[in-house]
């Protein structure tokens, strides 16, 4: 199990690995390991369990972020321009909403990743520019080990 935990953000990859014998035409015995893997991406509340497009959209924001930090930092530092939204809706009740999007202070650039639930702000939290590329990893990590899954 891999496990990454930053500030209320938790990056979980699990994997199992099943073992299935089998016997050939020749009578010769086989065997064949299946992996499963299960990921989930956590940002509070908000759950992203294996979803290929939500990852990847988490993932170009965080590098695109980090692309803009280092074009831009010092004397002429100016805004990144980053304002990336994902939704998700719950039934009729409520609908969530996480959005990544820079802000500056000081001329020093930071990420803000919050998450909103019908329009009224739950979590909020701004991430420098060491914490959003140990997010990168992470998030970046959790794509490779995504596989799809098989259905019987």
């Amino acid at each position: 199990m891999l496990k990454f935990e930053l500030d209320g953000i938790n990056v979980e990859i699990e994997a199992e690995l099943e073992r299935h014998e089998y016997t050939d035409s020749n009578r010769y015995k086989h065997s064949r390991f299946e992996r499963k893997m299960e990921i989930r991406v956590k940002f509070w509340e908000f759950v992203i369990s294996g979803n290929l497009q939500d990852l990847s959209l988490i993932k170009s924001s965080l590098t695109y972020f980090m692309q803009g930090y280092w074009k831009r930092s010092g004397a002429e530092a100016s805004r990144i321009g980053l304002n990336t939204n994902i939704f998700k809706y719950h039934s009729l009740d409520y609908a969530w909403l996480l959005n990544f999007s820079d802000r500056q202070k000081n001329k020093k650039s930071s990420l803000r990743v919050r998450l909103e639930k019908n329009g009224r702000m739950q979590h909020e939290i701004y991430l420098d520019g060491q914490q959003v590329l140990m997010l990168d990893v992470a998030i970046g990590k959790a794509l490779s080990l995504l596989s799809p899954r098989i259905t019987p």
